[in-house]
């Protein structure tokens, strides 16, 4: 079984670690891919960063996208879909968690209840996940950096989206969503978090390996499929 940690942030500006250090931890932690999915700003900065050399572990190029519009959402997953191995949305606006829910080109909806007194999501943006296979983000780094006063609305509302999300069938993802070697986690302890939110064991675990390993490998191979159609264009 392989373990995957899809969240996790490299940015200079707001990272300490180099991707080689967080590659390292990983090792340690025994996590066998890493998302590697900082805030997109511009398709050359995201396909310069595609060209790092890949280490020993599998590590999967993403975005995560802040959009404010419904416009500016739609452009931006277009601009990075045809490249990107993992596309994730900055959930919290209410608009925007939904607009996310129904682009099936969204691989996961990261956070949907953060800073929120609700949970961000209702039946009609759960149905719509379930429809449209976007994941639900299990945030562990909104627990280890919420305040004491609010930690029990987060994880109500963690809850909350765990018990929408079986009803309709969506798929589930538990992240770090580490700024730094220090905010990693091994899979295992993840597991243990989402399991004590709701899930059962199994389907806790399959958080961090099987649904994160499904979302990879059937991205993949569409990119590989569009890239095959582009060169059979060509020729």
């Amino acid at each position: 079984m392989k373990y995957y940690d899809l969240h996790v942030h490299t940015n200079v500006s707001v990272g300490e670690n180099s991707l080689e250090e967080i590659v390292e931890q990983a090792k340690r932690l025994n996590i066998d891919g890493l998302g590697i999915t900082d805030y997109f700003s511009t398709v050359d900065e995201f396909m310069r960063r595609k060209k790092v050399k890949r280490p020993d572990i599998d590590i999967v190029f993403g975005v995560i996208i802040r959009a404010e519009t419904e416009s500016q959402l739609k452009k931006t997953v277009n601009a990075v879909r045809n490249k990107a191995e993992l596309i994730l949305v900055h959930g919290g606006n209410y608009e925007i968690n939904r607009l996310a829910s129904e682009m099936p080109e969204v691989d996961i909806l990261a956070h949907p209840e953060l800073e929120r007194r609700d949970s961000g999501i209702d039946h009609i943006v759960a149905r719509n996940m379930g429809e449209n296979n976007v994941a639900l983000e299990i945030n562990f780094r909104e627990i280890l950096e919420s305040f004491k006063k609010h930690r029990a609305y987060v994880l109500s509302n963690m809850r909350r989206n765990i018990y929408l999300a079986k009803k309709y069938n969506v798929p589930i993802v538990t992240t770090s969503s580490a700024y730094s070697i220090w905010g990693m986690r091994a899979c295992r302890d993840l597991a243990s978090f989402a399991n004590l939110l709701g899930l059962d064991l199994p389907e806790a675990i399959a958080t961090v390996s099987s649904t994160p390993e499904q979302i990879i490998t059937s991205n993949r191979q569409k990119l590989a499929n569009r890239l095959d159609m582009r060169i059979g264009d060509e020729l």
